[in-house]
């Protein structure tokens, strides 16, 4: 088993590695002036995130809204920049050291509000994988992290958020299959280099066409955020895989 450090940009790089993901993992780089800037005019849309943080500590969203100009989302509070150089500085005094650049994902909403989703992938010893609960976060009002405590955002099942997002929900079983599939696609290209790791919460996320995105991985996800939902055996059913997990 190869020792790692589990932070985000190097379980970018090893998910990267299979073929089968590359399609359902937004672009990231290592947060340079430079990988900022080719990305921005790439995707006029993109997110800054501390590599090792959690809880959505951290997150600006940046938005190119003309040819000079930028408007920057730092919690809840939006900042507009029209020349180059303030709008480095200010994310280079904003961000600091070890953070990663990520292509924003326009993702699906519920009542104009976007929405990801915590999916649980777990085993028990010498077992394979399997997804043992869902939830969706839909971001507080003017928002654009779905952290439940950050945002005053709700948590619903991964059912209510697209029956009632703009997603056909003809499609749900076959949406939700597929988000089931690439889960446990990422929890079996991780698992060579994290043997040790019996549970992961995968973020994840529609955009508005249905495809199917990874966000991140965490190998310490909180598992309160289950309580939330109305149907309880869910959190009960994850919390018999990780007892004595450290939560994050």
């Amino acid at each position: 088993m190869t020792s790692l450090n589990t932070s985000k940009w190097t379980k970018y790089k090893l998910l990267r590695k299979s073929a089968k993901l590359k399609a359902n993992l937004p672009e990231t780089a290592w947060l340079r002036e430079s990988s900022f800037w080719r990305m921005i005019n790439k995707y006029r849309q993109v997110i800054i995130k501390p590599t090792g943080s959690y809880g959505g500590n951290g997150v600006i969203r940046i938005k190119k809204i003309a040819p000079h100009t930028y408007e920057v989302q730092d919690g809840g509070k939006k900042i507009n920049f029209t020349e180059q150089t303030k709008l480095s500085a200010y994310i280079k005094k904003q961000a600091g050291k070890n953070n990663i650049v990520q292509q924003r994902i326009p993702l699906a909403t519920v009542s104009g509000r976007p929405f990801d989703l915590r999916v649980m992938v777990q085993r028990r010893p010498n077992s394979p994988w399997q997804v043992t609960g869902k939830l969706a976060k839909i971001a507080g009002k003017g928002f654009i992290v779905t952290n439940i405590r950050m945002s005053n955002g709700k948590v619903v099942s991964a059912e209510h958020a697209l029956k009632h997002s703009e997603l056909n929900t003809k499609r749900a079983a076959d949406l939700l299959s597929q988000l089931d599939k690439v889960a446990l696609q990422a929890a079996n290209q991780l698992m060579s280099s994290y043997g040790w790791v019996r549970t992961m919460g995968v973020d994840m996320a529609f955009d508005k066409q249905g495809n199917v995105w990874i966000i991140e991985v965490n190998f310490a996800p909180m598992l309160e955020l289950f309580l939330k939902l109305k149907d309880k055996s869910i959190y009960h059913k994850i919390k018999s895989f990780s007892q004595n997990r450290t939560k994050k």
